[in-house]
């Protein structure tokens, strides 16, 4: 057996307020699901986002603050919050 998780992003709606419609599948055998699932866990609480729900997008879009803040890449965690919260 297999779980399935299925999502969708975009408006199928023509036309739309999006340029494009994805629905996209992924599939897991249900001898692994606890398996995939403790490791999704562990990234959440690497990064303090247990109770938080993920989106790719958050991960993809430019954050302006993060422009503005000179060598922000090389920053740290900590120095990063700092700067931004500074910001």
């Amino acid at each position: 057996m297999y779980l399935c998780y299925i999502d969708e992003s975009g408006t199928s709606d023509i036309p739309g307020n999006s340029s494009h419609y994805i629905l996209a599948g992924l599939s897991i055998p249900i001898s692994k699901w606890k398996e995939c699932d403790n490791c999704i866990e562990k990234i959440k609480r690497n990064y303090r986002l247990e109770s938080a729900e993920i989106h790719v997008a958050w991960m993809l879009r430019p954050y302006l603050e993060q422009t503005k803040i000179p060598d922000f890449a090389n920053l740290n965690e900590i120095q990063r919050r700092s700067a931004v919260q500074t910001y």
